[in-house]
């Protein structure tokens, strides 16, 4: 009989070690909302959702760098906005002070208005973006026009700024300002065209002056035409971002399939554990008080 008592006892005291642990892991998953909070919850679940972490990870990092992209894309565009209307607006000047009935006096105004036109357009060129200068090609430490008075020095390089936007996926991101304001390739330096007008319009040369109309309206193009292309560019952007959403999203999920618990059954789980713990604490602890005494 002893032996036997004993038996029982061990063995109870067992299925309670078992339901106790079996509590505190079903407690652990209601607290944390996870099935898996150790790798020996569920060992062939562990390598897929570390690789689903992975690419979460690094699907973060892609949405980090678009919206870097973007922010420096919308930040270009404005000042090719800027640039745009400087150009139109010094159309319009050169317009007025072709007109016959301009006065000398009328003329010394106009070129002054180009004048501050061009320290415009010169600032624009040097802009800066995080102590970087925009328009400068790779050398973004090196201011790509110094000098105000020489329309056709560029300090920068040809330099093609590329951003990854998801695996294998690259955009550029910049214009240099050989492209954007010399017309590198064929197109019109912006600058220069400034630089004859405020002497044009000083001269009183209407000759002169007609033929840099031709040449304002190709500056202006040519900034429209560089401006339609980075914002096609960010339009690519924004679709890689917008895929890149969607996927973390459906990483999320999957994640969540391999690591979250179901919470309304973890909660009934518990509570059935809770009681069969209950109930084995009970008999386990009526059987302890058993004695010789019991069966005299």
């Amino acid at each position: 009989m002893r032996t036997t008592l004993t038996a029982t006892y061990r063995s109870l005291q067992a299925n309670l070690n078992r339901s106790g642990v079996r509590l505190q892991d079903l407690r652990l998953m209601a607290a944390s909302g996870r099935r898996i909070n150790r790798p020996s919850d569920d060992p062939a679940a562990i390598a897929p959702m570390l690789q689903t972490q992975d690419r979460l990870r690094a699907a973060g990092r892609y949405q980090s760098t678009i919206s870097t992209t973007l922010g420096r894309m919308d930040n270009l565009d404005s000042r090719m906005e800027q640039l745009e209307n400087l150009m139109v607006q010094a159309k319009e000047i050169a317009i007025a002070a072709g007109n016959g009935s301009a006065s000398e006096s009328d003329r010394a105004s106009y070129a002054q208005q180009i004048q501050l036109l061009r320290e415009e357009v010169y600032h624009l060129a040097n802009a800066q973006e995080d102590g970087k200068y925009l328009f400068a090609g790779y050398a973004q430490g090196s201011k790509p026009f110094p000098d105000a008075d020489d329309p056709l020095t560029y300090a920068g390089d040809d330099g093609i700024i590329e951003m990854e936007i998801g695996p294998g996926e690259k955009v550029r991101t910049n214009l240099t300002g050989a492209e954007l304001f010399q017309g590198a390739g064929g197109g019109v330096n912006l600058l220069a065209v400034l630089a004859e007008l405020e002497q044009n319009i000083t001269a009183g040369d209407a000759s002169a002056l007609s033929n840099q109309l031709d040449r304002l309206d190709q500056a202006a193009d040519q900034v429209r035409s560089q401006r339609s292309l980075m914002g096609t560019l960010a339009q690519r952007v924004e679709r890689a971002g917008d895929r890149m959403a969607d996927y973390k999203d459906d990483m999320t999920a999957l994640l969540s399939n391999y690591r979250d618990a179901d919470l309304i059954e973890t909660y009934s789980q518990l509570a059935q554990q809770e009681q069969a713990f209950t109930a084995a604490l009970s008999v386990t602890g009526k059987i302890s008080q058993l004695s010789i005494l019991d069966y005299l």
